[in-house]
């Protein structure tokens, strides 16, 4: 049975895994640090980095493959779990088992990072190993399992620095359950304290300033169950200001959600231990997001899945025959799901860096003017190469704010340019943009680059013709011919 809900789950998960869109930012950042030689600035890279350095190390043999095999690294932890997750269960009954088990395999989440060239996948494995041994531990206090609870709790606190609130609320759990302190595991967690602390300190500091574009609201803890729970993925980057942003999506979003609230409140009851850690978990992270530290997005807090499985599996086989119904009606929608066009492995990557350099293969300018990113992103997918290449991002964007036409003073007269803008960071029109240079409600990163973007447009304009113009996903092309 564990075999068949495996394979209906790495289905999943291959469907559509090869993206034309090729790696996004996040994915860059995965596949460039793990790229860099260790002597040749590795470990400095991991200092520029939001985020423990474990994936990194894990990402490193495969970091001069191609896309898929890069994807194909995070579909294995995603399939091992299915498993993991059965294992856990089955501390409580083998129904149980079968029941997290059956969940894990089609949760439209999991499905999606078990794709994405980022930790998550990796990191829900991890946690997953913690939750059994955590559960053995509290039952059984042999040095096997203490070992397990130890090594599973290194790998996830190596790989998330966030896993730190779960770790620490789930931790003193443990010890309110035993009633005694555990030496050797205070040991591990002073000893872990020492050797992250450097490293944690650093990640902390750049935490504020690499989530700029955010704002936190109730929607974050709606989306936070509907992305979980839902074939529909929402707060992967900042949720909507509101909850039904989409009628299509409506049904999607808030059917499965009925169907699990009867077996969640009754698996509560049953898992409260569980269930506190989860909602200590989440209230730290939502004032960490208040407080401006980060984004509060779902997969920010995907330790807590494997618990919130647990919850549902356990309430869903305490009802019975009425339990098997709905998580066969939950599953159903799930795998009913993947032939509509809104399921996670069809969504396009809107801001894939083989798009925009797609174009450029196409129309084959004599110079290309990259905004926001620098062009090293891009090489990757550029199948020609131009005569030079220039910038205006992130690190350089106050050089030219004030005259950014002045980049385009290079060009030769007769030459074809291809100036490429990212739209979802520059959309504002420059009414906007001079009415609010002083809001401190609006980053100024959207206002920097919808500035930088009006104005080589407008260059553009003046002095160039023959004008094509590409918009695909979130980026916008256009190249022209200097008189």
């Amino acid at each position: 049975m564990i075999l068949f809900i495996t394979i209906i789950g790495l289905l999943l998960r291959l469907s559509f895994i090869n993206k034309p869109e090729g790696l996004w930012n996040d994915e860059y950042v995965s596949w460039y640090v793990s790229s860099t030689p260790f002597k040749e600035g590795f470990w400095g890279e991991i200092l520029k980095q939001c985020h423990m350095p474990l994936y990194y190390l894990y990402l490193k043999p495969f970091a001069h493959c191609s896309d898929l095999i890069l994807r194909l690294t995070s579909l294995i932890p995603g399939i091992l779990a299915i498993p993991v997750m059965y294992l856990i269960g089955k501390e409580f009954s083998k129904k149980t088992g079968i029941y997290a088990a059956s969940i894990t395999a089609v949760l439209s989440f999991l499905v999606y990072y078990s794709q994405e060239v980022r930790f998550y996948s990796l990191l829900f494995f991890f946690t997953a190993l913690y939750l059994l041994f955590s559960i053995k531990f509290l039952k059984n206090s042999s040095k096997t399992n203490l070992a397990g609870y130890i090594i599973s709790c290194a790998l996830i606190l190596a790989t998330h620095i966030l896993a730190g609130i779960y770790v620490l609320f789930n931790t003193l759990y443990i010890f309110y359950k035993k009633k005694k302190i555990s030496l050797n595991i205070l040991l591990f967690l002073f000893a872990a304290g020492i050797l992250i602390y450097p490293l944690a300190v650093n990640i902390l500091r750049m935490l504020p300033s690499s989530q700029w574009w955010g704002v936190f609201s109730y929607t974050n803890i709606l989306f936070l169950f509907s992305d979980f729970f839902s074939p529909i993925l929402t707060n992967n980057v900042n949720a909507p200001p509101v909850f039904f942003y989409n009628k299509a999506y409506a049904a999607w979003m808030l059917i499965p959600l009925l169907i699990i609230l009867a077996p969640f409140v009754i698996g509560i009851k049953r898992l409260k231990g569980v269930a506190l850690v989860s909602l200590l978990t989440v209230v730290m992270m939502s004032l960490l997001a208040l407080s401006g530290k980060l984004v509060f997005i779902t997969k920010y807090s995907i330790e807590i899945l494997p618990g919130l499985i647990l919850i549902l599996a356990c309430g869903f086989e305490k009802l019975k025959k009425t339990g098997l119904a709905l998580l066969i009606l939950f599953i159903f929608i799930h795998l009913i799901s993947f032939f509509s066009p809104y399921y996670v492995t069809k969504q396009m990557r809107s801001e894939g860096h083989k798009i925009p350099a797609e174009i450029v293969n196409i129309r084959k300018p004599d110079s290309i003017v990259f905004t926001y990113y620098e062009p090293d992103r891009f090489e990757r997918y550029l199948r020609f190469e131009p005569s030079n290449m220039y910038y205006i991002s992130k690190i350089n964007r106050f050089e030219y704010r004030d005259n950014p036409g002045r980049i385009l003073e290079r060009v030769k007269s007769g030459e074809i340019i291809s100036v490429v803008f990212l739209n979802s960071v520059s959309f504002f029109n420059e009414n906007i943009v001079k009415a609010n240079l002083d809001n401190p409600k609006i980053p100024e990163m959207f206002l920097t680059f919808s500035h930088i973007k009006n104005c080589l447009i407008e260059e553009l304009n003046k002095n160039y013709t023959e004008f094509k113009v590409d918009t695909v996903g979130s980026w916008t092309v256009i190249t022209a011919k200097r008189v």
